[in-house]
């Protein structure tokens, strides 16, 4: 390989790892202004005796995707419990929406 090829290929792998550091970082911001907004969504909802299953829902089905992803690289028990409780906790708010939804009271 001469000079100019070792440059361009450095430049594309440098092209490479600032897109991936910029998406990271719109992940991040992303994830925190969605717990900010489901949080607000859904204690004010609480609050006002109007609970929010749905953002509950979309909450913790978020959280249980990333660990999800996090238990297949490290196969932790800490992780797998989260996953466990993140798909419990999605699965009964989806429910309590749905009979919602439906107008099902139990």
């Amino acid at each position: 390989m001469d000079r100019e090829e070792i440059l361009r290929r450095s430049k594309e792998n440098m092209c490479i790892e600032e897109y991936k550091q910029v998406k990271n970082s719109g992940q991040e911001l992303g994830t925190t202004v969605f717990i900010i907004l489901a949080s607000l969504i859904a204690v004010s909802g609480t609050v006002m005796g109007k609970p929010s299953y749905a953002v509950q829902t979309l909450f913790w089905g978020y959280f249980g995707s990333i660990a999800y992803v996090k238990y297949k690289a490290y196969q932790t028990k800490t992780i797998l419990i989260s996953l466990i409780a993140c798909i419990i906790a999605s699965s009964g708010f989806l429910l309590l929406y749905m009979m919602k939804l439906f107008n099902i009271n139990f």
